[in-house]
């Protein structure tokens, strides 16, 4: 008995040693408990002082403030972009973190007997997991009430018809049409990641005329040079009453898709790049020994003279884009060319006093940069760049029967002996025909060509373009290798279709097949008739169709400008009907799959 006993006493001190030697894990308080299941709660607002809603707020700086108390830590999330005071003041609110509670101050005093409506946007999230804290928008009012009144609506990119996030709208009462550029508007809002908005806490009887702005400078005017600006044709008077179970101002989840579609918008606003009116010579360079280039701040700029110093003015080409805002310039001289060469462009430029367009003449040195030496075909030391006359040929299957083949040049040629180029096809039987086709110069583009079909290609075919070395010739003497490239329509038995039977049409249209993100263009046709246009050789996926009124058949989506009232052009996207009943601006293209489509054009843009 006496034995056992000090064996259990001997277990007993053993025991209470190694905890004092080897303390278990959880007296550790350096490192945290491991598992349980991750926060995805957003932070939960506890209170606000002054309350929501409240009146006789303080205007003085040092006592104008509103704090948010959160039941736990969060941290801020850009708050000079997404925390938001309307109406807006020269300076914008502050944040900071004190303990568990955000305060919002404010720089400046607050206007007498005014209702002011305090974005928080995305700026607050929790600080373990960042989980967001939903878009939440308080009021306060200076005077004895508050005003209730509200507008809502949406803003997209007019060229896309996307969404336009963080853009801000703007209510002026002053309707002159500078108040833009150099008055605060006497309400504003931010559009939510889905280009959705609400003006809040607005007046009766109140006339706006209203505006957006990308606003990258947060300073609630319009700097044409550097922001994209959306403007409505119509004056507007809010009638609208605020409630908290309005759709439009009931806060929704941004993940939520289907409850950020539902919410109803009075307004729409199509957003654009205005063409600079200033104008000048932004840019200049000189690529290559007979290449420059020049980049001027407006379209269509007036160039008096342009001369090079000891190059004949018969000698140059002159390549211009569409606004010919943007020129190269080409020496088509094959003997020597000085490394430096003077230019002097005489031309009108914006005058920053008065504003107008005033005759300058500007002298630029052109210095030829230097280029890595290489043996060229005859084993002579000479520039890489002038070893060959380089050009590139599309000949995509896709979209080869409606944009034929196209061949685009490095330099300008002066020697282009199309007659000796051939295109062979051969059949399935493996017999073989030449293919005739045309040859036409791009207007646009004097380095561009465009081999087109005589007649149509044939599916199973294949089709073989061939052109013999030293065939081409460009400015600078030198000759285009040899080139044999084989083409076909696509086989791929898994590809779709579409046909589109377009109706009603009685002006110039523009209609796109495009990608869901609508940058990836498929085709495009132009039209001025009703019309059946067929867009074959579709990969399963996701498109979209975008139809531009194109009045003046430019080919272009013309932008708006601002003071002439002038809206950009008009873009519609088509709302495809599913087999279910579904009705969205994309459509699922499953493999092997013939859609047809009818569209109303006349009924789209009534």
């Amino acid at each position: 008995m006496k034995k056992g006993k000090n064996l259990l006493n001997t277990i007993i001190v053993t025991g209470i040693f190694a905890l004092l030697v080897f303390p278990p894990s959880c007296a550790n308080t350096s490192t945290p408990p491991e598992g349980g299941p991750k926060d995805t709660l957003a932070p939960v607002l506890q209170e606000v002082i002054p309350a929501y809603n409240s009146t006789g707020h303080p205007r003085d700086v040092k006592h104008s403030y509103v704090s948010f108390e959160f039941d736990e830590y969060v941290v801020l999330n850009n708050p000079n972009s997404y925390i938001f005071l309307s109406p807006p003041q020269s300076k914008p609110p502050t944040a900071k973190i004190k303990g568990k509670k955000v305060i919002v101050s404010f720089e400046e005093p607050l206007d007498s007997c005014q209702t002011y409506s305090l974005s928080l946007g995305e700026a607050i999230k929790d600080n373990n997991e960042g989980n967001p804290f939903p878009p939440y928008t308080y009021s306060f009012s200076t005077g004895e009430h508050i005003d209730s009144l509200f507008v809502s609506g949406n803003i997209v990119e007019a060229s896309t018809m996307l969404p336009m996030s963080n853009i801000t709208v703007l209510f002026h009462t002053d309707l002159s049409d500078s108040a833009i550029f150099k008055v605060r508007p006497r309400a504003a809002a931010k559009s939510d990641l889905w280009g959705y908005f609400t003006v809040r806490n607005l007046p009766v009887d109140t006339v706006y005329k209203v505006y957006a702005i990308e606003d990258l400078n947060n300073n609630n005017l319009y700097d044409p040079d550097q922001e994209m600006v959306a403007f409505l044709d119509t004056l507007v008077i809010p009638t609208n009453v605020m409630h908290p179970d309005l759709p439009e101002l009931v806060t929704v989840e941004m993940t939520d898709t289907l409850a950020c579609l539902a919410r109803p918008a009075q307004l729409s606003l199509s957003m654009f790049k205005e063409v600079s009116r200033r104008q000048l010579l932004r840019a200049r360079e000189r690529v290559s020994r007979r290449q420059m280039y020049l980049k001027f701040a407006a379209p269509y700029p007036q160039i008096d003279s342009l001369i090079l110093d000891g190059i004949p003015q018969e000698k140059l080409i002159f390549e211009h884009n569409y606004y010919r805002d943007s020129i190269t310039i080409w020496i088509n001289d094959q003997g020597p060319v000085p490394d430096t060469l003077n230019m002097r462009l005489s031309y009108r430029r914006t005058d920053d006093s008065l504003n107008v367009l005033v005759p300058v003449t500007d002298t630029i040195k052109m210095i030829r940069p230097k280029g890595r030496m290489v043996e060229n075909r005859w084993g002579e030391m000479v520039e890489e760049a002038d070893t060959l006359a380089a050009y590139k040929v599309d000949a995509s299957p896709e979209k080869i029967d409606q944009d034929g083949i196209i061949i685009l040049f490095e330099s300008p040629m002066i020697q282009t002996p199309f007659d000796s180029v051939t295109i062979i096809s051969k059949n399935t039987r493996e017999q073989t025909a030449p293919a005739p086709f045309t040859v036409e110069r791009d207007t646009a583009n004097i380095r561009r060509y465009i081999l087109r079909m005589e007649e149509n290609m044939v599916a199973g075919y294949e089709y073989t373009l061939r052109i013999p070395d030293s065939l081409f010739l460009d400015i600078d003497g030198i000759y285009c290798d040899s080139l044999v490239q084989s083409f076909s329509l696509p086989q791929d038995e898994s590809l779709s279709s579409m046909t589109v039977e377009a109706s009603n049409v009685h002006e110039k249209y523009m209609i796109e097949l495009v990608d869901e993100k609508r940058t990836n263009v498929y085709r495009t046709y132009h039209i001025d008739t009703a019309s059946v246009l067929v867009f074959p050789y579709l990969k399963a996926g996701k498109y979209s169709l975008r139809i531009t009124e194109d009045k003046n058949g430019n080919g272009q989506i013309d932008t708006g400008e601002l003071l002439e009232h002038k809206q950009p052009e008009k873009v519609k996207m088509f709302r495809f009907n599913d087999a279910v009943g579904n009705n969205a601006y994309i459509t699922d293209i499953p493999e092997r799959t013939e859609l047809i489509q009818t569209i109303d054009i006349g009924e789209m843009f009534k």
